[in-house]
């Protein structure tokens, strides 16, 4: 469980006035909640580069924060994260704290390594979804959902629900639908289809 050390201070006024004056400290204005934070979100503010650095690693913004908040050390994730539309600059993040144990939902990228055996048989391969949503807990979040596609074969599909997913995942929605799809070579298709022309001119 690798994360990202980063601390919070509080933040006693809410408001776009008060977040702008936060900004042009060079603090980020953020929230947190969740366990052990008390009622509520609690309002506070922190340095924008270790979130930045936080959100460049192989994560993404599944990455975990170590944040130090009155005298605490409390486990987070991003839960939302807003960034100006044409700066592209981080306006505010909500962050959701959590215990290692956390049930947590998050979405990782589909990632297809290799060359199929239909491809090189000279088939397609077709990546439908690049991304899924999965249920698990920090200690067993991994980076990505990476299949190795060299055994696979033209004609071949995967779904959800047989997603090589690590120990701990499991997919939370859409099970039959597809990640890939293996397609037969063009002329091989013209030609089951001449096949099938014949065999219905002979009846």
């Amino acid at each position: 469980m690798d994360t990202v050390a980063i601390h919070a201070r509080p933040r006693l006024l809410a408001g776009s006035d008060v977040a702008n004056k936060v900004r042009r400290a060079g603090l980020l204005p953020a929230v947190m909640y969740g366990v052990g934070v008390g009622p509520g979100a609690r309002m506070v503010a922190v340095d924008p580069q270790p979130l930045r650095k936080g959100l460049s690693t192989a994560y993404g913004r599944n990455q975990l924060f170590t944040v130090e908040f009155e005298g605490k050390q409390h486990l987070a994730i991003c839960k939302e994260v807003q960034i100006h539309p044409v700066k592209r600059t981080l306006k505010h993040v909500d962050f959701y704290v959590v215990t290692p144990a956390s049930p947590i939902t998050v979405t990782l990228p589909v990632v297809l390594s290799g060359r199929s055996a239909g491809q090189k048989a000279g088939g397609r391969l077709e990546q439908i979804t690049r991304y899924v949503t999965v249920a698990c807990t920090p200690t067993t979040l991994p980076k990505s959902v990476e299949i190795d596609v060299t055994p696979f074969d033209n004609g071949a599909v995967m779904t959800v629900d047989s997603l090589p997913l690590p120990q701990g995942c499991r997919a939370v929605f859409k099970k039959s639908f597809k990640i890939f799809e293996l397609f037969a070579p063009k002329i091989e298709e013209k030609a089951a289809a001449t096949d099938d022309k014949k065999k219905v001119t002979k009846k």
